[in-house]
């Protein structure tokens, strides 16, 4: 397999309009298992990059035609693969991506534009200090409207740092199983076997990271036999500040295929039981899956829409989470077609879909029970709004409630905690994505 040309194949539905999630794409590509672990690493770095920096790919284009936007798109697509590979990755000498690039023009039987790539890419290659040193500034480009939202929450100086942090590699974050082994010996057994290196995170019992590619750590014995999960630091700490206990009857609502379920059941000490809710049966088999692979009993899954009313059996529970589908704005680090595949008008449906999803959720709680909204974006609709409108419904039968608060480190409680209510974790603080989390008590 070609691994440009793979590359070009994404991107060229992507950017034809197609609702293309990159995750399901670089999967199937390594899943044909045709690529070599550095190509699986270069196609994920290939694409990710020409969608985070396709704005800035475009100036450099300009700079040699009068109107890149004019050619053909997949035309386009080729010259930026080029050009990103020459400004930003520079392992990769000068004449081999302008081989390569030219090459991929033939590929994609772009015949009639064989010079004008050549051409182009050789004057790129001309000038690479200087399109290296811009790279070094370069900051992914968001919508105005997010940009202003956020402007509210950060300083100039931290919308800054938060751009330039988005355009990194996602941090690959692990999740130790409790039930199975304990972070030491983890860290050791994957050193001693694997010479994987693991480095521990005190902010977060059983947090571990690495900067092992993600193909190679899943193939490895110890996640085949469920010792350890992959798993978002952000996501790690949502699960926390829900703070479920041994024994409890909880039920995960948007459950998917169970990140923060099973997290939720190890916590528990596997005693309990939790019901997985999810609207896609798909999702639930993965998680029946995961669950028996990691040693967990308690959850019992159903497939169903929660914005509607739900079984009696779900009813009289300890704590409810509610991991509402979103735009997902905070996951555009790993995510970056986000930013192609959602538009200001998506927020106030998925919005009014969350406010139903929290109702239906809040009806199954008992007296001093929990529930938890929890969204991995930070747009006004999907956040203080679907959380006031709830507010305003019943307030005298609810009150704010932080139910993890006291688990958390004192330095990750300041950084994360807004206004003593509610939670609002930025891409930029751990290099994870971005979530918004508010509790209830009921009374």
């Amino acid at each position: 397999m070609n691994v440009r040309l793979e590359a070009f194949r994404i991107l060229n539905r992507l950017f034809r309009g197609e609702q293309v999630f990159l995750d399901k794409e670089y999967s199937a590509s390594i899943k044909t298992g045709e690529l070599s672990i550095p190509d699986r690493s270069f196609l994920v770095h290939l694409v990710r990059g020409i969608v985070k920096f396709y704005p800035q790919l475009q100036e450099i284009a300009s700079t040699y035609l009068q109107k890149p936007k004019s050619l053909p798109k997949k035309v386009q697509i080729i010259l930026y693969l080029g050009l990103f590979q020459l400004a930003v990755d520079t392992r990769i000498p000068d004449y081999a991506v302008v081989s390569e690039t030219v090459e991929l023009a033939r590929l994609t039987h772009s015949h009639p534009w064989i010079k004008l790539v050549n051409a182009i890419s050789r004057k790129a290659a001309a000038e690479r200090i200087r399109w290296c040193k811009q790279a070094e500034h370069w900051g992914m480009v968001l919508p105005q409207w997010l940009e202003e939202y956020w402007r509210i929450y950060l300083t100039r100086g931290e919308m800054n740092q938060l751009k330039k942090s988005l355009v990194l590699p996602p941090v690959l974050y692990l999740r130790v199983n409790s039930l199975k082994t304990n972070s030491q010996k983890l860290i050791e057994t994957l050193s001693k076997k694997y010479s994987i290196v693991v480095n521990s995170l005190p902010m977060l019992p059983n947090a571990l990271n690495t900067q092992l590619d993600y193909s190679q750590l899943v193939e490895t014995d110890e996640y085949q036999k469920g010792y350890f999960s992959i798993h978002d630091f952000s996501s790690q700490i949502m699960v926390h500040l829900f703070a479920p206990k041994p024994g409890e009857k909880i039920v995960d609502i948007g459950c998917g295929s169970g990140g923060k379920t099973l997290m939720m059941a190890q916590i528990m000490k596997n005693q309990g039981c939790i019901h997985a809710v999810d609207v896609h049966p798909e999702k639930l088999k993965t998680l029946e899956v995961l669950a028996h692979r990691q040693g967990i009993d308690i959850i019992q899954t159903l497939a169903a829409d929660a914005t509607q009313p739900l079984p009696q059996e779900l009813f009289s529970s300890d704590r409810v989470f509610v991991d509402a589908p979103c735009s997902g704005w905070g996951t555009l680090r790993r995510n970056p077609e986000i930013g192609i595949l959602r538009n200001k008008s998506d927020n106030q449906s998925l919005a009014e879909k969350q406010f139903q999803l929290l109702c239906q959720a809040s009806a199954l709680i008992k007296k001093n029970g929990i529930i938890l909204y929890c969204v991995c974006t930070m747009t006004p609709e999907e956040t203080e709004g679907v959380v006031g409108a709830f507010e305003k419904l019943k307030p005298e039968e609810w009150e704010v409630n932080l139910p993890g608060d006291s688990q958390l480190q004192p330095e990750l409680k300041s950084t994360i905690l807004t206004d003593d209510k509610s939670y609002r974790i930025w891409p930029h603080y751990f290099n994870s994505d971005g979530f918004f989390g508010k509790a209830w008590r009921k009374l």
